[in-house]
Parts: structure tokens; sequence; C-alpha cells
């Protein structure tokens, strides 16, 4: 997605608002201001305002690594409800006013000095309180798995949900709320970050792997074990070559030729390194790859289709399966999307 323009700006403090000249998006029209912000998110969004006599919006966006970062104003306040339920990681650190969201029975809040941290997908409504200032980082589901997977060598076969409140001044809410706030420092004036890919890459993984290490989630007692040895070079060489080879013929001879060991080699560095054999590591990443093809919003393929691309023949087989490591079936991931 284009970067939006880089207006310049004086320098902030840390967690204060962008002064009015600076934002690249105001607005007295709700209908506007969602669009707006779902060009930039990419996700489905219904805006409301809170109050019958007035709407304002003050909007600055950012792009960061796939992820994007949006400082706001809602003078009025503002009420919304998602469309579609798209899997998010949102991490929102608030200024002024406040911010809550509906999450099935319970409700999640936010004041001035408090975050939030939530899968959107979660949550049913949200709304601002007038004169609400927020900075919230939003990151695809898909990254955050990337992320998980990339640390730990192993497919992340559950559903992360994120709902939990935090505050940004001590302990862990403080290193989110810093971080956030060096991200935004990094694109006023001259806008470091937006010539500095690598850095925003750093600066966003730290965020993502501060949630995952502190907030309780499906794979959290990952993080729980003892630091196990590093896997020998060739089972990480071997975990490579599944990954790119997922989506073609793929069996546990191929990868051990290609790696130049043994099969039973390969099979007891599976079972020692990462606690599973090849041959399931082989199928849950070719899962991995269904979900993610199936959550993608751009894909036309059919189920059958999606699971013929990710190596399985038998539709009810992939059912099974799919339903035995995520919890639902095929066709209610995709109406998540």
């Amino acid at each position: 997605m284009k970067r939006p323009p880089q207006k310049p700006s004086k320098s902030l403090k840390a967690g204060s608002p962008p002064e009015e000249n600076c934002f690249d998006f105001v607005s007295q029209d709700a209908g506007k201001t969602q669009s707006w912000l779902v060009e930039l998110l990419r996700r489905d969004l219904v805006l409301e305002p809170l109050r019958s006599h007035g709407f304002e919006a003050r909007l600055t966006g950012r792009c960061l690594a796939s992820a994007n970062l949006v400082q706001a104003e809602y003078p009025f306040g503002m009420r919304l409800r998602r469309d579609r339920a798209h899997d998010n990681l949102t991490i929102r650190m608030v200024s002024a006013g406040g911010t809550l969201y509906s999450v099935g029975r319970e409700t999640l809040a936010a004041a001035p000095g408090q975050g939030l941290i939530l899968n959107t997908a979660l949550a049913d409504s949200g709304e601002y309180a007038e004169g609400s200032v927020h900075s919230t980082f939003t990151l695809h589901s898909e990254d955050v798995i990337r992320t998980l997977q990339s640390a730990f060598e192993r497919p992340v076969t559950k559903r992360l949900d994120f709902s939990v409140g935090f505050d940004g001044r001590s302990g862990t809410g403080a290193t989110l709320a810093t971080i956030m706030a060096a991200i935004e420092a990094g694109f006023q004036g001259d806008a470091p970050l937006a010539d500095a890919p690598h850095a925003a890459r750093r600066l966003r993984d730290a965020l993502i792997m501060l949630v995952l290490e502190s907030v309780p989630h499906a794979h959290s007692s990952w993080f729980e074990r003892q630091a196990a040895a590093p896997a020998p070079w060739q089972i990480r060489r071997a975990i490579e070559f599944i990954d790119a080879h997922t989506a073609g013929p793929l069996t546990v001879q191929d990868v051990a030729e290609a790696v130049g060991i043994g099969l039973r080699s390969l099979q007891e560095g599976f079972r020692r390194h990462k606690q599973m054999s090849p041959h399931d590591y082989i199928k849950l990443a070719r899962l991995a790859g269904a979900r993610a093809t199936l959550l993608d919003p751009t894909s036309t393929l059919s189920i059958e289709c999606v699971a013929r691309h990710w190596g399985f023949v038998n539709r009810g087989h992939f059912a099974l399966e799919y339903r035995e490591a995520f919890g639902e079936q095929p066709s209610q991931t995709r109406s998540r999307r």
C-alpha cells in the first residue's frame, strides 16, 4: 500500500497528539472518515457519530512494515462496529478521553494513561468518548503468526485471541507505550523511519514479541518452557525447506534428501528438537497455509481448491484435520475474513 504523504511537523513529546495542521485527514463526515480508515487498515469498519450534535475526526496514518499506526482525535466522540471480522493485533494507547470495546459479555475499557491489546475479530462494537485522543498500532494476524513461527520454528495452529487492558505507566505497559512513542517520533520531522525499513521492522517485531511474551494466548506455553538447545543446522535447514515447499508435492523422504541426512536421523532430530515428527510438521505447515488462504480477503478459491492447493486430496479428511487443529470448520474461518 502506498505510504501517505509526509507533512512537516514540530517534534512531539511522547504520547502527545500531533498538532492540527499535521493531520493527514480531517473531516466532519463519518462516512468519509470510515472510507479513509477502511482504505488504510484494509478491514471493514462502520463508524457512527456518538452524539447528534456533531462529528469530527482528525487522523494521521503511517505504514510501518505491513503494520499501521494511526493517531486520532475525536472531539465529539464516535461509535464503531465491525462488518466482517478480521483477525488483527491492535495495541491502543489512550492520551485523553477514553475508549471501550464490547467483547462478548465483557467490556474492555481504557482511560488516559492506559491502553488495551485486542484481537479486533473478538470485538462486536466500540466507543470513543468525547475528546478522545489515542494512538493505535494495528497488525494483521498473519504477520504476528509468522513472527511466532519464526521464533520457535513451529507451525502456529491456534488462533491468537488477545483481550486485555494495561497500565501505560508501569511494567510491560510502559515499555509498550515507549516503543509506540518511538515509532511516532520516527515519523515526525524528517520522518527517519519512512526511509529505514529494517529499523521499522525491528520496532514492529519488538512490539509483537513483547505482547506475545506478556499476554496470555493459545501458545503461551512455548515461552514458559526452558530454552532448549538450538536445533542442529540440518533440522533448521529441513524446516526452511518444508516451509518453502508446503504448497507442492512433498514427502519426508524428499526433505531428508534435500538436507542430505538419513530418514531416521531426520525423524529423530524432529522428535528431539521439535517434539513432533517431520510428517506432522509438514501437515501442520500445510494447515497453517490453508488457514491463511481462507482468511485472505483477496482469495477467490473455493474451500475444495484451497484444500487441494495445500496438498489435501480428500476434502472430508481436510475438514477433520482442520477442525482438530483450529477448533472450527474451514467454512467458519472463511466467514470471518
